[in-house]
């Protein structure tokens, strides 16, 4: 789970479409909440992933859903308020359902700071302690399911650790001859490496946690920083990425 920003109101989410739809909502019970250009414009929001898990909603298999995070069938009027709405996938929205946030709070990615509450430990999200908002959040979304997302953390976290080990050979080959093939080779594969720890990329807090505690990325970006070759570039992913780990 990320950290993420409500930037703006869809322009077709006036007041009068807001009232007319919320009270046929409340007459009888449509689904008026599942239109093409609000849930285009939620996933906008939260670079097209499930706002809890950070699974993509683009598969076909995932299937996005609206989530009202206050839940609609208890609070009517918020059936369509902006900021009560969420995209998210089927299987965290199912987990949700009608879940009270008001008498048992959950962490909310567009209010909270999910730093503040979890921390990443082998593949699982751990609430910090005492902290009774991410012990809820964990148990009611099905956070560390083992099958569904927990292995789906670890698929990735190995594969990131994979291109690191093939970036320290290219290290090793670019100190044993200078060449600017080699060196652009290198630069590539630790650009490929961070590109994957941006907030735009699926489990993308995993793939960061992973990152920023790899001994062996820690070593080849000194290295590199050593041998004048990490740029710019290099500098601002590594910077972005790093806003999104789940340290203990």
């Amino acid at each position: 789970m990320i950290k993420l920003e409500r930037i703006h109101t869809p322009i077709k989410l006036n007041p009068d479409f807001v009232t007319e739809k919320t009270t046929e909502f409340i007459a009888n019970g449509a689904n008026v909440w599942n239109v093409e250009w609000l849930k285009s414009s939620l996933l906008d929001l939260s670079f097209k992933k499930c706002s809890y898990c950070e699974c993509d909603l683009t598969e076909e298999s995932k299937y996005m859903e609206v989530e009202h995070f206050e839940d609609k069938d208890t609070n009517k009027t918020k059936v369509l308020v902006w900021d009560n709405l969420l995209p998210s996938c089927k299987r965290c929205n199912g987990h949700k359902s009608t879940h009270n946030v008001i008498t048992e709070p959950i962490v909310n990615p567009f209010i909270d700071e999910p730093a503040n509450h979890f921390f990443l430990k082998l593949y699982r999200l751990k609430p910090r302690e005492n902290d009774l908002k991410a012990e809820t959040t964990v148990s009611v979304l099905d956070l560390n399911n083992s099958e569904r997302v927990v292995k789906v953390r670890f698929q990735l976290g190995e594969a990131l650790q994979k291109t690191i080990d093939r970036a320290k050979e290219k290290l090793e080959s670019f100190e044993e001859n200078n060449s600017a093939i080699r060196r652009t080779k290198l630069v590539s594969t630790m650009a490929e490496i961070l590109l994957e720890c941006q907030r735009n990329k699926i489990y993308s807090a995993t793939c960061a946690t992973v990152l920023h505690t790899d001994y062996d990325y820690l070593q080849i970006r000194q290295k590199m920083i050593d041998l004048n070759i990490w740029n710019e570039e290099l500098e601002q992913l590594h910077g972005s990425s790093l806003e999104l780990i789940l340290l203990e």
